[in-house]
């Protein structure tokens, strides 16, 4: 290691700008090493181009590679099939941003606001063939967020963060690398936000040590884009535009799901099914894990305990009460040469192959049988996935799929007919097996290849998993979700991954992976789902009431009701825990768990209409369906850290109960009104603390002045709730104003093709406007609208200037047995 000439520490390896070139739209520059020597951990890349787009007026996009690029096989963009679709540039005729090179000068990168007001100056910057590190100052006053995915708490320690980026079946430890892999962050300082993304699929450590945050990459280049924001939303939508905004899933998901590993037969999970409906607790969605399988194959059911027939009679019974069923496939195809997806997989060549360009074999879930991995790079990949999975489906039909177990997992380290010696690196050999720098894998240093593939495997086209290990499950995200698509053009593919990078969220929705049954596990349940609101993937959820272990009746309890806010909400445990079979968590086991269960859920159904108009605008604006304090509040230095709450929407703020044998909580309530959902003349005005009373079956929710939330039911299916009719729960504000977005089409409509109904409410002056477009033929009504926070009771109520016949209490204004349509706009006022 060489590191005297290359200027460590402030200037990092010091490369020399040369052949600078400046447009109105960028910069290009050759970067010079002029003969200084690095060699931190492997041979330097002497010459460099360099590319600054102005690409918006919001965002910077600037890329770093090897002149020679063809010398550097390994140092070259993420594959282009990652993202099919073209990045739109904007305006850029007022730059949010500075940015400026001189000829001869020491490179660096410092990027200011259009003020002047620093938000990214550069400490160090090395690139080797197989090391890549950048660093810069974090400001005492700056808050972080992002980089994951990983167990911890939501705001980023500034001072002690240490992690690595390797997608990995790491069952959840604090602290370390887990499934997904999304190198993005983003800084709040004195209130205003940018945000940084390096798109790269080589392994990375990221840490945050005595005020100076480093990324380390151990290949690929720099390909970096700058965020302006200046709010924490406007980052996200600046970000989703590079790598895809969510996908438009189907409005049942967004129902209670229900799943475990270890249903014994198709007749336990009746059961469990029946069981929901007589302790009166929603249920869309009954999931099924790998115990349908034969031996644990996919795309087969055990003849015994699953017998097809069986299977088709239990989807028919669903589909009569408008459930569905869901379940698990895994990317591992077992290697039977009398097993037919294992052979047509053979015939059309999509498997993964060794160094030597021989059939890679790991061990995944068959029962004695090593597995083969689909390639979902190759060419005939979708034609593959597409017929196996229509096969299946052809079986029994199931309304969407769970990719499980691919970052690739395996029960092997690298390939399981070979030894456990790798080459040690020489500086100057290419050494994907035991690269020069080693990332913190599983928290201890642990070889790239543990529980996966080997680093030397091969893709189609010359890849190797060293290169992109990190999107195999983005990537079989997006081949599944073309394949749902072939099968059913029409309806909206529902997939739910396990692993993710950036852009999973255009596909698939995610869970958090296998938690335990444990109090900090439910915390971090939260912090999850609001990294991934960052991360673009909102559709995210914990197994609730944890996988691994087992739960109790109190545990159980306060994690339905933080669960039945969750954007996807399914309670879901494991087989076995020390040897022993884990008890069942179903919501009805324990009558305090159930009593929880059926109030929290009964609001969670109670706001769908609400929830599917934020989880059809993540698609269409780029929004979020979770908000932290920090999104919302990035002024006020204790929202910045607060992670035990979150709203949902920006309207309705859950405090829930994480702590064990605690029969209150300690919530803090930012500047406004906050209304209590079960009260609603207990009014709190922030900035406060307040202590909340908190049984065992109840979960403190607060509706936020200002806010609009039109609601439906609450019913026992989603079917059931959109045939109840609307109600609006109006929260007025300080200036007694309020403002909410309804969004409604069929629900399922993979092209909705113009036919939905949006409509806008707002209030000012002691009148509610509702002004939409109207194109979806709403059959439902609204049936009653009730306006908190008036100040006195109005002498007359009137709607589209038509008496109407009204209560009053406590500040509260209810008009009942309305009966508005939906599908036009209407005036109500009072005085």
């Amino acid at each position: 290691m060489k590191t005297d000439d290359c200027g460590l520490g402030p200037s990092g390896c010091s490369y020399t700008i040369t052949n600078l070139k400046t447009s109105e739209s960028g910069m290009t520059a050759v970067l010079d090493l002029e003969d200084r020597i690095c060699e931190k951990y492997d041979i330097d890349i002497p010459k460099l181009d360099f590319q600054a787009k102005f690409e918006t007026n919001d965002r910077l996009h600037i890329h770093i590679q090897p002149t020679d690029i063809e010398d550097y096989p390994h140092n070259v963009d993420v594959p282009e099939d990652a993202y099919p679709f073209e990045i739109e540039d904007g305006p850029n005729d007022d730059l949010q941003y500075s940015y400026e090179l001189v000829d001869g000068e020491t490179f660096k990168i410092n990027i200011n606001r259009k003020d002047g007001t620093p938000v990214f100056e550069s400490m160090s910057f090395i690139f080797e063939r197989q090391y890549l590190e950048i660093s810069k100052n974090v400001d005492s006053n700056s808050a972080i967020y992002g980089f994951g995915e990983v167990f911890g708490p939501y705001k980023r320690n500034s001072e002690n963060t240490s992690h690595a980026l390797w997608n990995a079946d790491n069952a959840d430890p604090v602290g370390q690398n887990l499934y997904g892999s999304h190198p993005f962050y983003i800084e709040i300082i004195d209130g205003k936000a940018y945000g940084f993304y390096l798109k790269n699929s080589h392994g990375m450590q990221f840490s945050i040590q005595d005020g100076l945050m480093t990324i380390q990459a151990i290949g690929g280049n720099f390909d970096m884009y700058f965020f302006m924001g200046p709010s924490m939303e406007d980052i996200t939508k600046q970000y989703f535009q590079v790598i895809g905004a969510p996908a438009l899933l189907p409005y049942w998901s967004l129902g209670w799901h229900q799943c475990r590993y270890g249903y014994r037969n198709i007749d336990e999970v009746r059961e469990v099914v029946a069981n929901y409906k007589k302790n009166n607790i929603p249920l869309d969605t009954m999931w099924i894990d790998i115990d349908y399988m034969e031996n644990n194959k996919d795309f087969t059911y055990d003849a015994k305990n699953f017998p097809v027939s069986e299977m088709r009679k239990f989807v028919n019974e669903l589909k009569s009460n408008h459930q569905y069923y869901i379940n698990m496939i895994d990317p591992a195809i077992a290697k039977d040469d009398n097993y037919a997806p294992f052979s047509r997989g053979m015939e059309k060549d999509i498997f993964i192959k060794d160094k030597n360009g021989e059939l890679f074999l790991g061990e995944v879930w068959p029962v004695n049988l090593n597995t083969a991995f689909p390639d979902w790079h190759h060419p005939n990949i979708v034609e593959y996935w597409t017929n196996e999975i229509k096969l299946f489906k052809d079986l029994a039909m199931t309304d969407g799929n769970w990719i499980d177990m691919n970052e690739a997992a395996s029960f092997c380290n690298g390939a399981c007919n070979s030894g456990s010696d790798d080459p040690k690196f020489k500086m100057g050999e290419f050494n994907p097996r035991n690269p020069p720098f080693v990332i913190n894998n599983f928290g201890y240093e642990a070889p790239l290849k543990t529980k996966t593939l080997d680093m030397d495997v091969q893709y189609y086209g010359g890849l190797i998993d060293y290169d992109i290990h990190n999107m195999y499950g983005h990537m079989e995200s997006i081949v599944s979700y073309e394949a749902l698509l072939n099968i059913d053009p029409i309806k909206r593919p529902f997939l739910l991954s396990r692993s993710t990078f950036p852009g999973t969220g255009r596909y698939a929705a995610h869970w958090l992976g296998d938690n335990h049954s444990w109090w900090k596990d439910m915390y971090y349940s939260i912090t999850g789902m609001l990294s991934f609101q960052l991360f673009g993937i909102p559709m995210v959820g914990s197994d609730t009431c944890g996988f691994q272990a087992n739960a109790d009746e109190e545990l159980c309890a306060r994690w339905m009701a933080l669960g039945a806010f969750n954007p996807f909400g399914r309670n879901h445990n494991g087989l076995e825990w020390d040897n022993a079979r884990i008890r069942s968590q179903e919501p009805y086991v324990w009558p305090k768990t159930a009593e929880a269960s059926r109030r929290a859920l009964a609001i969670r159904y109670k706001i769908l209409p609400y929830m599917y108009t934020y989880l059809v605008r993540t698609h269409t604006h780029s929004e979020m369906i979770l908000y932290s304090f920090a999104a919302l509040w990035p002024n006020d230095a204790t929202a910045l850290g607060i992670d035990k709450q979150f709203l949902v929407g920006k309207g309705i703020l859950i405090t829930p109960v994480i702590e064990q044998g605690k029969t209150s909580v300690e919530g803090y309530f930012p500047e406004g009104i906050w209304y209590d959902w079960y009260d609603h003349s207990n009014v709190i005005t922030g900035p406060t603390y307040k202590v909340l009373n908190a049984p065992i079956e109840h979960i403190p929710v607060h509706i936020r002045g200002g806010q609009i939330i039109p609601t439906q039911g609450p019913s026992l299916t989603v079917y059931e709730n959109r045939n109840k009719p609307f109600e609006l729960l109006v929260a007025l504000d300080r200036e007694k104003k309020a403002h909410g977005i309804l969004y409604f089409d069929d629900g399922i409509s993979y092209n909705v093709d113009g036919k939905f109904n949006e409509i806008e409410y707002n209030v000012e002056n002691g009148t509610l406007t509702a002004k939409g477009s109207y194109n979806y033929d709403e059959p439902q009504n609204l049936h009653e609208i009730s306006i908190l926070g008036v100040s006195s009771k109005p002498s007359t109520v009137t709607v589209n200037d038509a008496d109407a016949q009204f209560e009053f209490s406590n500040n509260e204004l209810i008009i009942k047995n309305l009966d508005i349509s939906m599908n036009d706009d209407f005036v109500l006022s009072w005085n």
